[in-house]
């Protein structure tokens, strides 16, 4: 990490601060999309003087089990630069943002990037039915995004992203992680245990690297 990357901590924790005031005066969803057309991109995934996010994203998608991905599924994808990555390995990616304003973002951004479409919904709603199955679901630097993080929030959760979750299927979890010293890092261990006991979940790795972790969970085919 740079001197740079420092300033990119700095920044991302004033967007948090920001994000949280939004909350208070507009509630969930309108505080993403307030926040999104004051800040085009409010965790500076995009820009390009900070090497630490390229990194990571580099890290996240070489731990991926080394298969085929059918259709895969980008939770909380922002503006869309990991679904753009994940473009390039899979035959179908959905982007799903809470905020119109991220997913309209995106949807220009990725116009030239085949087999990639960007859609609005909220997390907490995810409706299978509509959605389909993915073969590659990814959670990335989200879940601690969500108004409620109690045990049954998280697990309330957990069962939508799981119903869309084709069996034999992978989901990626990603998380910032730096020794619990804040908040976000805190989270990170209760997230991915919860993602961890879901019904036929299997835990194939988990990574930890500077400053996040990466567990890759297996859905278990069911007996015919």
């Amino acid at each position: 990490m740079s001197l740079r990357d420092i300033s990119f901590w700095i920044r991302s924790a004033r967007t948090d601060s920001l994000l949280k005031k939004l909350r208070h005066e507009h509630g969930n969803e309108e505080a993403f999309n307030r926040l999104y057309r004051a800040l085009p991109e409010p965790w500076f995934a995009g820009v390009t003087r900070y090497r630490y996010q390229p990194l990571k994203y580099q890290i996240v998608l070489s731990l991926l089990p080394d298969r085929i991905y059918h259709r895969a599924q980008d939770i909380g994808c922002g503006v869309g630069i990991f679904s753009q990555l994940l473009a390039g390995q899979d035959e179908q990616v959905v982007g799903i943002d809470i905020s119109q304003s991220a997913v309209d973002h995106a949807a220009r951004d990725s116009a030239g990037v085949s087999y990639v479409e960007f859609r609005q919904g909220d997390m907490r709603n995810l409706d299978s039915a509509y959605l389909g199955q993915f073969d590659l679901v990814v959670l990335a630097d989200t879940i601690y995004y969500l108004p409620d993080l109690s045990d049954g929030g998280l697990q309330s959760v957990r069962e939508k992203v799981l119903s869309m979750l084709a069996p034999n299927g992978i989901l990626l979890a990603v998380n910032h992680s730096f020794f619990q010293f804040d908040p976000h890092s805190r989270m990170t261990r209760k997230i991915h245990a919860c993602f961890k006991w879901g019904k036929g979940m299997h835990l194939e790795s988990q990574h930890r690297r500077p400053f996040f972790l990466v567990s890759v969970l297996k859905r278990k085919q069911l007996p015919a």
